[in-house]
């Protein structure tokens, strides 16, 4: 419906989001003013709207389906209602009121402003344990609240997940939630969203349940983690499970965090934890610790057990942040410490001395503008003859100069200068121990490298998608090379984000790391470089669909000019008429949306993409308005 419909006391300022079930509007009451959400149940498969309000079913075949959707509409409400009693979930959205006008319902919420999980991943928003953690356990914990209450969401996925302001995260649209399993039986609804949904989503006969919600939240995980969306559970069932989570090191998690959300992403019901306080105990440590932290220490002789987090001076605590397993430590239950973990007090202060000159000393230095000529991908690094650790803290300081000199996040640069600290700590805490084989500090070297190439392949992915389909040479014609020098340049990234780190010690896993920044510094430059190119090609491909468009809306636009019946003519007819120039007026109005992109003078891909984007759903959605019209003889 049009900004500035009055539905009873709420005005319609603009619309949020539209599902297979709804539409999302933001609205302003009339008496106060306040800012709410309106969902409007308009199921657009089984269901039009007759004179710009009334909502009603398509045909007689789908009204029993219609309203079975209105009266569970309305028990969602409820539902949500009941869930916020005697005080609402932080976590779970909160209904104000409800009512039915219009042939259909309306349910007001409060209104959470913020940015939902998937535009965090689209944008390619990494995440770490404790991030991830702060997210999903509280949605959770909610989500157990409504379990405990009978009900389950149904539909979780990342674009139900909202983040507000205040890092609130917050499960929204229990749409799916007011349907039993096997309840509906129309074929045009779906009730699940690929891959999230869980394989008893797919069949009837299998029972529905608190697991059903845990499988669609192990899978969000799963994404996050790993950037990229698994196959869908039926794909898994006849193609393998394939590769597990925690079958490999991903840094900044811990193996207790990956076997949970592989128990979660069990096939079989019965092999997923049966309720949420039994999947989170899964979260707990079991006594591992995280990829990224150095905490594999020889054994030292001590007088007296001193912990490294006791041993930081007040001066030097407040001088610096915490480091990473500092705060992890401070927060779980003390224990004994092990013979391992036993330090003198003297070399721990040494250690905090070590660091602090660092410190000052890489504050003093000059920084290090590194050239953009990139070593052969076979060659990892300068110091790969010979013992490297004299050449480490300057391979670190050439890493964040490559990382600062290709414009990456300042959040990016403090995490890579924070590892560098506990790399040269633990280097230091080898060099005054007894000798070693120096393993801890390869391994949290690998894991900060491992880390940073994963980062720039994501985003290199991202970018090359973004890019899509190479210009046609006689419409677009390359006459720098543009596209053969970036084709150029992503071959050789690609080879470099391809590097074996397995075998490599500290510093040569650092230089593969900046030769890979480095390497995708030269790729950003040459899309930005061949982007023209792209921009102009998309813009062609652009107009030729507008035209497509256009003409398929002319045609359903030509079935509606037809006499209107009169008014003793059949029912039927009546409707038939309508139904052409609802049509007919939704396809002009499609027309004008896309007339309104701005696709003929942006030189943003993401636009322009979008742009097309929204072209083919509106030619879908036409072809579908023209097969309608066409079968409706008033």
């Amino acid at each position: 419906m049009p900004a500035g419909t009055v539905l009873r006391e709420w005005q319609l300022e603009q619309v949020l989001g539209v599902g297979g079930f709804g539409i999302v509007y933001r609205g302003k009451g009339v008496y106060f003013g306040e800012t709410v959400a309106i969902k409007e149940y308009f199921p657009s498969a089984i269901s039009d709207r007759l004179d710009g309000t009334t909502v009603a079913p398509t045909d007689s075949s789908s009204e029993e389906i219609y309203e079975l959707g209105r009266r569970k509409f309305l028990e969602e409400a409820k539902l949500l209602w009941n869930l916020s009693r005697p005080e609402r979930h932080p976590n779970i959205v909160s209904v104000r009121s409800l009512f039915e006008i219009h042939g259909t319902a309306y349910m007001v919420m409060d209104f959470e402003s913020g940015v939902s999980l998937s535009e965090m991943l689209h944008e390619g928003r990494t995440f770490d344990e404790k991030s991830l953690l702060a997210i999903i356990k509280p949605i959770a914990e909610g989500l157990d609240r409504a379990h405990r209450a009978g009900v389950l969401h149904r539909d979780i996925k990342p674009a139900n997940i909202l983040i507000t302001k205040g890092e609130r995260p917050v499960l929204i649209d229990f749409g799916s939630a007011r349907f039993e399993s096997g309840q509906a039986t129309n074929t045009k609804v779906t009730f699940y969203t690929p891959p999230y949904a869980a394989i008893e989503q797919y069949v009837k006969t299998f029972p529905q349940g608190a697991w059903t919600d845990i499988y669609a939240l192990g899978v969000v995980l799963y994404q996050c983690v790993t950037g990229e969306k698994p196959p869908e559970v039926l794909e898994r069932l006849h193609g393998g499970l394939g590769q597990s989570l925690s079958s490999r090191q991903w840094p900044g998690y811990s193996q207790a965090f990956t076997r949970a959300v592989d128990a979660a992403m069990a096939i079989r019901p019965l092999e997923r934890p049966q309720s949420i306080p039994d999947w989170l105990k899964l979260f707990e440590s079991d006594g591992e610790t995280r990829q990224d932290e150095p905490t594999r220490i020889g054994t030292l002789a001590s007088a007296a057990p001193v912990t490294l987090a006791a041993a930081q001076p007040a001066t030097d605590a407040a001088a610096k942040p915490v480091p990473v397993a500092a705060k992890a430590s401070s927060q779980a239950p003390q224990k004994k410490p092990s013979g391992k973990a036993r330090l003198r007090p003297a070399l721990i202060g040494s250690l905090a001395a070590v660091v602090a000159v660092a410190a000052v000393l890489f504050l003093l230095m000059p920084r290090h503008r590194p050239g953009t000529e990139l070593l052969p991908a076979s060659v990892p690094s300068h110091a790969a003859a010979g013992d490297s650790r004299a050449d480490l803290g300057k391979s670190l300081d050439e890493l964040i100069a490559a990382a600062t000199q290709i414009g990456r996040k300042q959040s990016e640069i403090s995490d890579l200068t924070n590892a560098k600290e506990k790399i040269l700590a633990l280097a230091a805490q080898e060099k005054s121990g007894p000798a070693g084989s120096g393993q801890p500090v390869d391994d949290m070297a690998r894991d900060t490298a491992k880390t940073e190439i994963a980062i720039l392949g994501r985003a290199t992915r991202r970018m090359w998608r973004d890019l899509g389909t190479v210009p046609d040479a006689k419409s677009s014609p390359d006459t720098t090379n543009a596209i053969v020098k970036l084709k150029s340049a992503k071959t050789d990234l690609d080879a470099r984000l391809a590097a074996d780190l397995t075998t490599m010690d500290a510093a040569a896993s650092i230089e593969a790391a900046r030769q890979t920044l480095l390497g995708f510094g030269l790729f950003q430059d040459a899309a930005g470089a061949a982007a023209p190119l792209y921009v102009s090609a998309r813009r062609k491909e652009f107009a030729a669909l507008y035209g497509s468009v256009q003409s398929a809306s002319d045609q359903v636009v030509a079935l509606a000019a037809v006499p209107k019946p009169w008014f003793l003519a059949p029912q039927a007819r009546k409707q038939a008429y309508q139904l052409r120039q609802d049509n007919a007026a939704q396809a002009k109005a499609l027309i004008v949306q896309l007339g309104a992109l701005p696709a003929a003078t942006t030189t943003d891909l993401k636009q322009l993409n979008a742009a097309m984007a929204q072209a083919l759903a509106a030619q879908t959605t036409l072809s579908s308005l023209y097969a309608a019209s066409n079968s409706a003889k008033p």
